[in-house]
């Protein structure tokens, strides 16, 4: 990554603009990184149809409440559990370089997946969508199921458009969880007790396989929801090459 001995606020902006971002979340947009193939950034959606996390019903007036920042808490979940596991995180999560200024504002610099063709990693839902049934993915799933086990990686539900699946060239596959990790719960006690955690760890993985079987046999995201859609629904704009 280019200037990777200068701070955050010592380099000069990451020029981002008129780049077509490679994916379009409901709040953040994701782009491969100028000159950097092996690394995306990630910056907020500044439009008016991203998606606010500020409308459910809470004791505290919204003008108190803070905005949710998302990189900010990837980072901060990334970070940690990179110091908890070590290395070893990186087989099923992306390395996270920290906070970078760019000319969309504040970018989060992440691995980016690529497939061993160089082009980027689809997700799970693109996938699905487009001919690939479950099974093909079920022993890179059951793999990233020990990972997380193992580790007692909290996530929130394993949502098909938050997992890449890199194909290798031998053509398996390996899952990555590019969003969604952390655990939601206020007392985190998942985390403080392996038996605990084990069985959440098992309720979602589970449950996301059910949501796996289900978009199959749904025939996978319409053309059209992806066309009316605020977002881009785990599919590409671009696959970088």
């Amino acid at each position: 990554m280019a200037d990777q001995g200068r701070s955050a606020t010592e380099q000069s902006p990451i020029s981002l603009k008129g780049l077509v971002p490679f994916g379009v979340g409901g709040r953040r947009l994701c782009f491969s990184y100028p000159g950097d193939p092996s690394k995306c950034v990630k910056v907020a959606r500044q439009d008016d149809r991203r998606t606010i996390r500020m409308n459910r019903a809470t004791l505290i007036p919204a003008r108190f409440r803070r905005l949710y920042d998302n990189n900010a808490d990837e980072m901060k979940i990334l970070t940690r559990l990179f110091k908890q596991i070590g290395p070893e995180a990186s087989r099923h999560l992306p390395c996270c370089y920290g906070m970078f200024p760019t000319d969309l504002g504040p970018g989060l610099v992440l691995d980016l997946i690529r497939d061993d063709d160089g082009k980027i990693s689809r997700s799970l839902r693109e996938l699905m969508s487009t001919g690939y049934a479950p099974e093909i993915f079920h022993a890179a799933f059951e793999e990233l199921g020990d990972f997380l086990r193992q580790h007692l990686v909290m996530t929130r539900s394993l949502l098909d458009h938050n997992i890449v699946a890199q194909q290798r060239s031998d053509g398996q596959w390996k899952l990555y969880i590019i969003d969604g990790v952390g655990d939601r719960a206020w007392l985190p006690l998942a985390r403080w007790s392996r038996s605990l955690g084990r069985a959440k760890v098992n309720r979602r993985l589970a449950e996301a396989w059910s949501r796996f079987q289900k978009l199959w046999c749904q025939g996978g995201v319409s053309k059209q929801l992806i066309a009316t859609s605020s977002w881009g629904q785990g599919f590409l704009n671009h696959r970088g090459e």
